[in-house]
C-alpha cells in the first residue's frame, strides 16, 4: 500500500510541476505591474527607519521566493487533498473545506503582489475603542468599517495594513491584469489572498470559517468605496458574490491563501539577513545568551548590529526576529509517504539562541494553524546540535515541543532525532 501511495505521489506531483513551469509565463508581466510598489516601499521605509529596521524585507526578492515556496505548497496540499489526507472534512453549517483545485496562475499573481501595501499610500482600518476599553475596529452606524488615508511616516500603520492595500492595488491594477491573461474572476481570487495572507488585518484567523471569510470581504469593501469616493473616474470593483454564492470556489480561495500564508512564512534566511530598508543586519551569535531560557535573557549583551555603520538595533522583537530567523536556513512543504503535508524548516544551529529560534519557528505554525480544521506535521531539521554539555538545549526544544502541543493542538512536530524522521 505505501508502494503505491508513493507511487500516487510522485505522479500527482510531477503534473502540478508541470502545470506550474507552464503557468509561470505570466510572471514578467505580474512583475512590470507590481515591482513599482516595492520600489516605492523601500522609501516609505527608510522614512521610518525605527520601524523600518525592525523586520526582515518584503521586497522583489521575498516575493519572488514567495511565489516558488506557495506553488511547492499548493502542490503538495493539491495532492493531498486529493488523496484524502486534507480537506475531508463534511461540509457543515459556517465550515469551509479545503480544495486540491488551486488555481496556480492566480496563487503566483497572488504572492508577486501580496507584499505591495507596503509602499502605503492606501488606506487603513481605523480604530476606536468599546465600552470596555479594548481596541476594536471601527464600524458606522450602517455597520460599514471605517477608514483613514493611510500616514505614510506611520510605517507601524502601513505594516499592519499592507496585506488591506496590497488587495487594493490588484484591484487598481485590473485592466493591466487582464492584458497579462487573467480573467476578472481570477483578480478578484488574487485580491482576497492578498488580503488574507495577513491573519489580523483580514480578519481570517482560521480560514476554514465562512463567517471569518465574509468580515474579510466586508474589508475588502470598505477599502474600495474609500477608493472610489477618492478617485472619481478610476473607479475599481471587487466581485464578492463569486465566494458567497458558490462553495467550492470559496474553498479554492481558502487552499489558496494557505498555500500563500505557507510561502510567505517559508523565508530561507541565514546571516546578514537584508531588513525592509535594504540594510543588512548583523547578529554576532558568539555574543548571544543562547543559555539565558528566555527570549530577554538570550539577547541580553547581544551585538546585533545594522547598516554599514553598525548601529545597535535597538527593539526587543526586532532583535528576537533576527536572531531568530537568521538561524533558519531553508523551508519546504513536502508530503509524507502516508500522503501527509510535512512542512520541513532547517535550524542551521540548535544550540544557538533556541528561545529565539523558537519564536520564529512559531510564525510557521501559526500558519498552518490557521486551517484549523486540518492536521499537519512540523519537521525540524538541525544542521547542528554540538555544544560540550546540550541536555540543556534538547531540554529546550523537548520544552518547546510541550507548550507547542498546547497553542497548535493539530501540529505534530518532530525533530531529527526522533525514530520516525531518521528511519
Amino acid at each position: 500500500m505505501k508502494k503505491i501511495i508513493a507511487l500516487m505521489l510522485v505522479f500527482l506531483m510531477s503534473v502540478s510541476c508541470c502545470a506550474a513551469a507552464e503557468e509561470s509565463a505570466t510572471s514578467a508581466a505580474v512583475k512590470a505591474l507590481a515591482w513599482p510598489y516595492y520600489e516605492a516601499a523601500i522609501d516609505v521605509a527608510q522614512s521610518s527607519p525605527d520601524y523600518g529596521r525592525d523586520f526582515t524585507d518584503h521586497k522583489t526578492a521575498h516575493v519572488t521566493m514567495t511565489a516558488v515556496k506557495s506553488l511547492e505548497a499548493a502542490e503538495t496540499i493539491s495532492a493531498a487533498v486529493r488523496l484524502g489526507t486534507l480537506g475531508a472534512q463534511e461540509p457543515a453549517d459556517g465550515r469551509v473545506v479545503l480544495s486540491g483545485d488551486i488555481d496556480l496562475i492566480a496563487l503566483e499573481g497572488a504572492a508577486l503582489f501580496h507584499d505591495s501595501g507596503m509602499c502605503g499610500s492606501g488606506y487603513a482600518l481605523t480604530n476606536t475603542q468599546d465600552e470596555n476599553g479594548n481596541t476594536v475596529l471601527m464600524k458606522d452606524a450602517e455597520g460599514h468599517y471605517v477608514m483613514h488615508a493611510e500616514d505614510n511616516l506611520n510605517f507601524a500603520e502601513v505594516r499592519t495594513n499592507h496585506s488591506l492595500n496590497s488587495a487594493l492595488y490588484v484591484l487598481v491594477n485590473r485592466s493591466g491584469l487582464r492584458t497579462a491573461g487573467y480573467t476578472d474572476a481570477q483578480i478578484d481570487l488574487m485580491a482576497a489572498a492578498c488580503m488574507a495572507h495577513s491573519k489580523s488585518s483580514s480578519g481570517v484567523r482560521n480560514l476554514n470559517s465562512r463567517a471569518d471569510w465574509i468580515d474579510c470581504f466586508d474589508r475588502i469593501d470598505a477599502c474600495v468605496a474609500a477608493w472610489n469616493a477618492n478617485h472619481p473616474g478610476e473607479g475599481i470593483s471587487f466581485d464578492r458574490s463569486l465566494f458567497e454564492s458558490d462553495d467550492a470556489y470559496l474553498s479554492v480561495l481558502a487552499s489558496t491563501s494557505l498555500a500563500l500564508r505557507i510561502g510567505d512564512v517559508s523565508r530561507d534566511s541565514g546571516p546578514d539577513a537584508e531588513v525592509q530598508t535594504g540594510e543588512k543586519v548583523h547578529v554576532d551569535r558568539e555574543t548571544l545568551n543562547s543559555r539565558g531560557g528566555t527570549v530577554e535573557a538570550e539577547l541580553e549583551g547581544a551585538v546585533i548590529t545594522i547598516g554599514i555603520e553598525n548601529e545597535d538595533v535597538p527593539g526587543l522583537k526586532g532583535r528576537q526576529v533576527h536572531a531568530g530567523e537568521q538561524n533558519i536556513s531553508e523551508n519546504h512543504t513536502l508530503l509524507g509517504p502516508e500522503g501527509f503535508v510535512i512542512h520541513e524548516i532547517t535550524v542551521m544551529d540548535g544550540c544557538s539562541a533556541p528561545r529565539c529560534t523558537q519564536e520564529s519557528v512559531n510564525d510557521h505554525l501559526g500558519e498552518f494553524f490557521s486551517a484549523r480544521d486540518e492536521q499537519f506535521t512540523v519537521r525540524i531539521l538541525f544542521v547542528s546540535f554540538e555544544d560540550a554539555d546540550d541536555s540543556f538545549f534538547r531540554d529546550s526544544w523537548g520544552d518547546y515541543r510541550i507548550q507547542a502541543a498546547q497553542d497548535y493542538p493539530s501540529i505534530e512536530i518532530q525533530y531529527s532525532w526522533d525514530k520516525e524522521v531518521s528511519e
